[in-house]
């Protein structure tokens, strides 16, 4: 039974519904073949120009261009089985603790050997090469010396001075990591979180009481344009959540967006939490789904990264939300997972999946990881992985034609081409990329 169908049967959904569910994933069915993926050829000559034909050619893929990508903290640096069973699904790195007070929790001492460190030594030789710091600005506080948001030593200067300060942070974090592909959480939680300087405030005075937009945007518009000063080509985004289904916070988070964009302050993607609302227990509809990338990536026209996304395996939480009812379990975290990473794949705006927790032993919600307490593999984990390491990764075979050529259609990421040439094989690798020809060809020796 297809995960479709399967939908269909369990929720006895109407006839209109079921129509509206199953075309959202025929639709995103289409799409991936449409636009995570190209026609390539690869063309054998020998150096004497003639071509090898009828020689049996083996392609396989090595890497994804799509971020799939889950988190990694500090305190997993030296870690080897966290870090071996993310390497083995994942290709991107959410960075965490730059958050201000976790980075440089005494003043003028940020922990950047420490963060380049395993930048440098584990993720570049194990093939993550592409990361998401998270993040610069963030108006929260929690936490205990050296864990806290915000650093305790900031509050020894008056507001003018720590403003001044937090445009020297972002400055030289950004200055710092220039050379590092990273995208930049620049805000996070801006439409729920007091504005900058509100200490009097709670953290999250605006889950309650909404300020008004121009005080969110006027920080929020500076941070970006530091960043963005900082160095002209860093990816930059703001991050919140609650914006997947309709409601006040979804509205203001696209009217601040707007307002960034007519601005041209440097934005190029917006970040999507989607562990709201009710902490990863609210099972988002299909079209839930489509109509938020619809609204954030096709109508604005931005590059959308999932930066935080679970769902609870939790047998005693209740499932939320109108689409599916009953318990958590397993099984069903590894049905909504399935059907999350399908539909997201297959909207062209999409460009990460973060899935914020790798093992329940270190989650923010209990039993919202992909492995259980001892790292062993649930359900959801086995899914994804089939999406990720088999169904979207290709892998094909076949002969040269009479012109020494070979086609295939396959998925953006690099490749491993083997020719089998006697006496021995010869490998080549390329790159299949979106906006490139993706013609090339090799000479054989």
């Amino acid at each position: 039974m297809s995960i479709k169908t399967a939908i269909v049967a369990v929720c006895g959904l109407a006839s209109l519904c079921v129509v509206a569910q199953g075309s959202i994933f025929e639709k995103a069915a289409s799409n991936i073949e449409a636009y995570r993926k190209a026609d390539a050829t690869v063309r054998f000559q020998r150096r004497d120009g003639t071509k090898p034909a009828g020689v049996t050619v083996r392609v396989k893929q090595l890497t994804h261009d799509f971020h799939f990508g889950n988190l990694i903290r500090p305190r997993h640096y030296n870690n080897e089985t966290y870090l071996r069973r993310f390497k083995e699904l994942f290709n991107f790195a959410e960075l965490l603790e730059f958050n201000w007070g976790q980075y440089e929790p005494d003043e003028g001492k940020p922990l950047f050997a420490e963060r380049m460190s395993f930048i440098r030594d584990w993720c570049i030789p194990n093939g993550v090469t592409n990361f998401y710091g998270h993040m610069l600005v963030w108006t929260s506080q929690y936490g205990r010396y050296p864990k806290t948001a915000l650093p305790l030593w900031l509050f020894n200067y008056d507001k003018a001075r720590q403003y001044q300060l937090l445009k020297m942070r972002i400055q030289r974090e950004v200055t710092d990591y220039k050379d590092i592909s990273i995208v930049w959480d620049v805000v996070n939680e801006a439409v729920h979180c007091r504005v900058w300087g509100d200490w009097d405030k709670d953290s999250y005075v605006q889950n309650r009481h909404a300020e008004p937009l121009e005080r969110t945007a006027s920080y929020v518009k500076d941070a970006l344009t530091w960043a963005h000063q900082a160095d002209p080509n860093a990816q930059l985004l703001i991050n919140d959540y609650r914006v997947i289904v309709k409601g006040t916070f979804r509205d203001r988070f696209k009217r601040l967006l707007e307002y960034l964009l007519k601005e041209g302050v440097g934005l190029s993607a917006v970040g999507i939490q989607a562990h709201e609302p009710n902490k990863g227990k609210y099972w988002y509809s299909p079209q839930e789904l489509w109509e938020t990338y619809d609204l954030f990536g096709t109508e604005l026209g931005l590059p959308i990264y999932i930066t935080e996304f679970f769902y609870v395996s939790d047998t005693t939480r209740q499932i939320q939300g109108s689409y599916r009812s009953g318990y958590w379990n397993e099984q069903l975290q590894a049905d909504a997972v399935e059907e999350f990473y399908r539909i997201s794949f297959g909207h062209p705006r999409v460009n990460c999946i973060i899935y914020f927790g790798l093992s329940d032993d270190d989650v923010v919600q209990p039993k919202c990881g992909l492995l259980d307490e001892g790292f062993a593999p649930k359900p959801a984990w086995h899914r994804l992985r089939h999406l990720i390491c088999q169904e979207w990764t290709t892998r094909q075979s076949g002969v040269t034609s009479e012109d020494g050529a070979f086609h295939f259609k396959g998925f953006y990421g690099r490749y491993k081409i083997q020719l089998d040439c006697k006496p021995k094989e010869r490998t080549f690798t390329i790159h299949l990329a979106k906006g490139r020809a993706n013609h090339w060809t090799l000479t054989v020796d």
